[in-house]
């Protein structure tokens, strides 16, 4: 009976511990974007498109809308090697995390399988890729129609040239547009849509 008794102690023992064991090991996910493709009414989104997206018989832009990667500053401040990072659609098992002047190093960074990630607002991590561009999720392609009134700030050849505005014609000016200025990227590019409509599109110098 004794020996049973220990039998059964020693497996209850076992299943705890592997319980405690599964649960210690968290996966962190990029938070929730705030909005869906499905759903777009009022929100500035980053997007791709070229000036052959701009419908001018329906005054309509079909574009694929991206969301920046963001983190919960509690969740990144308490992972810890055997956690579970999803990163640019990547799940990085951690094992090891570099603190260095305000950017975490997972596994030695993205060169290495790796991830990086940095202070953001809100008590939020931000996920970086090289070059310091933010990591982006694809949501989905949709179609918006676009307001009579569309304004277009542009970026200028170089990070020393003014910003162009247009205010007038600017379904024109996209399709008129030539070599790179023919397509617009999340990285570059946000889309301020108005109860459902298009009325601003900015697009700002990377290197």
């Amino acid at each position: 009976m004794k020996l049973n008794n220990l039998f059964f102690a020693l497996a209850a023992a076992v299943m705890l511990w592997s319980c405690t064991s599964t649960e210690e090991h968290k996966i962190i996910k990029p938070l929730p974007a705030g909005y869906s493709a499905d759903s777009l009414t009022d929100c500035t989104v980053p997007a791709v498109f070229s000036s052959d997206d701009f419908n001018m018989d329906s005054s309509s832009l079909t574009m694929t809308v991206y969301s920046e990667d963001y983190y919960d500053a509690v969740e990144v401040s308490q992972m810890q090697a055997g956690d579970t990072l999803v990163f640019q659609d990547r799940k990085v098992v951690v094992a090891t995390i570099d603190d260095s002047d305000g950017i975490l190093t997972i596994n030695g960074g993205i060169e290495e399988g790796g991830a990086y990630l940095c202070g953001g607002e809100g008590g939020t991590y931000r996920s970086l890729q090289l070059d310091d561009h933010p990591v982006y999720s694809r949501l989905g392609r949709v179609t918006l129609p676009v307001a009579d009134d569309l304004v277009i700030i542009d970026c200028g050849e170089d990070p020393d040239t003014p910003q162009d505005t247009i205010t007038t014609d600017a379904g024109r000016y996209l399709k008129q547009a030539t070599g790179w200025r023919r397509d617009f990227s999340e990285l570059n590019t946000r889309v301020l849509i108005e109860h459902g409509v298009v009325t601003r599109i900015i697009r700002h110098w990377i290197p």
